[in-house]
């Protein structure tokens, strides 16, 4: 009896040792790596010049992935460039028009005063003053618009050549040499390598997380090995808040259901492992509550 009383003594105080320690740990399964991917499209229609990358190759910041056929936009440039040459000209005409319009003006004016020239010839002068400010704003207008198209054409070749928006992977590439394209399709993705954990915990688990608490990562494709990292952040609502269709609880019946917070967990250092952490990995996040900065 007393060894039986001495045994269960000893279970119940592991258990409550087991109940303090794990008290101040929380972990979940609906966890995974997650990154930012660009998806590369084309801006402009055209066929495919150059594709200057392969799948799963490294690319830099404003390295060229894609380049499209050029010369009908050359051309576009070239045209609109003739147009602007030629409102400009007009305009200039129509300066010196202008010009000497008012010094007309002036001159018939003065000696109107001085009862020297006939109304009709301040009627004609005011005629035609009136006339060169109208093709001066006209002429004006006609080179805005013409810049304004040699802007656009310049902006539409430029498009002919698509580059990496930053650090990463190709991955998912779809276009080939010869391809037409149209504006819109997706070419290829760049997949950044600077890899992050999303933890979904349920609300009953966040009440004493923390920026900056340390985190045990464990990763399904890596199991011998445990990633060191911390909470960056948690997500300003639940899950739900920012589906496609959240939920309206106002209406019918109401069924009580455990939410859940995304948390980013970002990771220390995965040193040799970075090249094969890559997005969309299972993981099993577990962060330690006596860790981090109190609030």
């Amino acid at each position: 009896m007393i060894i039986g009383g001495v045994c269960a003594g000893i279970v119940l105080i592991g258990v409550f040792l087991y109940w303090l320690h794990a008290r101040n740990f929380e972990s979940t399964d609906d966890a995974y790596t997650t990154t930012h991917v660009h998806e590369i499209s084309a801006r402009v229609a055209g066929t495919v010049e150059s594709g200057d990358v392969d799948d799963n190759q490294l690319v830099k910041p404003g390295q060229r992935l894609v380049m499209l056929d050029q010369r009908d936009f050359k051309v576009a440039v070239e045209q609109t460039q003739a147009q602007v040459l030629q409102r400009r000209a007009a305009a200039q005409q129509a300066r010196v028009n202008l010009d000497h319009a008012q010094q007309d003006y002036d001159r018939v004016t003065k000696l109107s005063h001085e009862k020297v020239v006939a109304k009709q010839d301040l009627d004609n002068a005011t005629a035609a003053l009136r006339s060169g400010k109208a093709a001066m704003d006209a002429a004006t207008s006609d080179l805005a618009t013409a810049e304004a198209a040699l802007h656009n054409a310049e902006l539409q070749l430029s498009y002919t050549t698509i580059v990496a928006p930053a650090d990463g992977v190709v991955g998912k590439k779809t276009v080939e040499t010869g391809a037409r394209i149209q504006p819109g399709q997706a070419l290829m993705a760049v997949v950044e390598r600077n890899v992050w954990v999303l933890g979904n915990f349920k609300e009953t688990q966040i009440g004493r997380m923390r920026v900056g608490q340390h985190v045990d990562v464990k990763i399904d494709a890596i199991p011998d090995h445990k990633f060191s990292a911390h909470i960056d952040s948690l997500q300003p609502g639940t899950g739900a808040v920012f589906s496609l269709l959240p939920p309206d609880n106002a209406t019918g019946n109401f069924t009580k259901i455990v939410q859940r917070v995304p948390v980013k967990i970002v990771f220390a250092d995965m040193g040799e492992y970075r090249s094969r952490v890559v997005p969309g990995l299972s993981c099993e996040p577990k962060i330690d509550l006596r860790t981090g900065k109190r609030e």
